[in-house]
């Protein structure tokens, strides 16, 4: 091409400026209408205030606690899924000052809506916020389980669009890592925050880490990469293919409590000694409660994610003084421990993808679910939902 041609080209372009892309003014969700029941709907995209934002989601991931709230009765139509990853499509002014991002952007969005100004939150552990504690607060704020009717209703990942609420928490995803891996950010994180920021594992630290799940496989992830060098997994015969990928992960030994006493094969794993940190990430039983509190040496750290919902009898109390444990309770994951997981994602060591077992449309959100909870042919550690597969048009206008 000649200068003058060039020129040309330019002084066109600068005339006539590419116009951006109209912004959807309805997206296809999957609405959670009641217990283990969904249905595709076409809901209204809003326009987009100068403090918030609209996503178009890559791909929601499911978590264990979808499977527990889709099993529950009573609760309000709501479109379900909070490890949510995408690209920025519309966004405020105000809000691009407040996240430091632009559009086009990809990000991950943490399920809290926190207050931002509370102690907790200026902290970064957006977790304990009341604002976003639903525990606390019926009417809270948090993707993936706020109802349908609180507007725009736009709160949940299974949908080709998101809205960005003005109190979102964002995450840059590094180009490295794909939307099927960004979509365990969550999951891994927690895994990080349990393991290493709570439970303290690291170099010379042995970790037990009980129950196999996508989080308790975090668990897993999060120790190794502390440098921990005795990581033991204990799962069920069940779990056989869960315990064969935290081998990959890095667990030194796989334990079937179901075959075996794991309190015994804990302690001659560990010459006596028993382990430093144990995680308990299991389904909530008084028996295994006991069991973790017996694996931990003395002086050692007890790490409790259980949520049973009802209390425990029969726990064997006069174990934690007598052995002086440190016993801390846990739930989700701080700013730090998403960081963290996408930079393991993105270094390449780990096979994360060993912990992606399914990917659905959004017609296959009841089959995600429910394949997370062990209903399906072959087993299932996370699914992702991609809101976009098989989709050729965009969504009719809202009836």
């Amino acid at each position: 091409m000649t200068s003058s041609a060039s020129s040309r080209s330019l002084s066109t372009a600068a005339t006539h400026p590419a116009r951006p892309a109209p912004l959807p003014t309805a997206t296809l969700a999957a609405v959670t209408t009641g217990r283990r029941s969904t249905e595709l709907r076409t809901l209204p995209v809003p326009p987009v205030g100068p403090a918030e934002g609209l996503l178009r989601v890559d791909a929601a991931g499911v978590c264990g606690s979808d499977v527990v709230a889709y099993d529950k009765e009573g609760l309000p139509a709501r479109v379900m899924g909070h490890e949510n990853v995408g690209r920025i499509v519309a966004l405020g002014e105000a809000a691009a000052r407040r996240w430091g991002v632009g559009v086009g952007e990809r990000v991950v969005v943490e399920e809290y809506l926190p207050c931002g100004h509370c102690h907790f939150c200026r902290t970064s552990e957006f977790r304990l916020c009341l604002g976003s504690d639903p525990s606390h607060d019926p009417d809270a704020l948090r993707y993936g389980s706020t109802p349908l009717t609180r507007a725009p209703g736009l709160w949940g990942g299974f949908s080709q669009y998101l809205r960005l609420h003005e109190r979102s928490v964002l995450h840059r995803v590094p180009d490295a890592v794909p939307d099927t891996h960004a979509a365990m950010a969550l999951p891994i994180a927690n895994g990080y925050e349990w393991a290493f920021r709570e439970g303290g594992a690291g170099p010379g630290k042995t970790v037990v880490v009980i129950g196999p799940g996508q989080q308790g496989l975090g668990c897993v992830l999060g120790a190794h990469a502390a440098g921990a060098p005795v990581i033991v997994c204990v799962g069920l015969r069940a779990d056989a293919h869960r315990l064969e990928v935290a081998r990959r992960l890095g667990a030194t030994h796989t334990l079937y409590a179901d075959e075996t006493d794991p309190v015994a094969e804990v302690a001659r794993i560990t010459g006596g000694a028993m382990a430093d940190v144990v995680i308990d990430v299991a389904a909530g039983t008084a028996a295994v409660v006991n069991q973790a509190i017996a694996m931990a040496r003395k002086r050692g750290t007890l790490v409790s994610a259980v949520s049973a919902g009802v209390p425990l009898d029969g726990l064997d109390f006069g174990l934690l003084s007598r052995k002086y444990l440190t016993v801390r309770g846990v739930r989700g994951h701080s700013f730090e421990a998403v960081e963290h997981a996408l930079a393991l994602m993105a270094c390449g060591r780990y096979p994360v993808e060993a912990m992606s077992s399914l990917t659905v449309g959004l017609d296959g959100v009841h089959t995600a679910i429910r394949a997370t909870a062990g209903a399906y042919d072959r087993p299932v550690i996370h699914a992702t939902v991609l809101p976009w597969q098989g989709v050729t048009d965009a969504p009719p206008e809202p009836v």
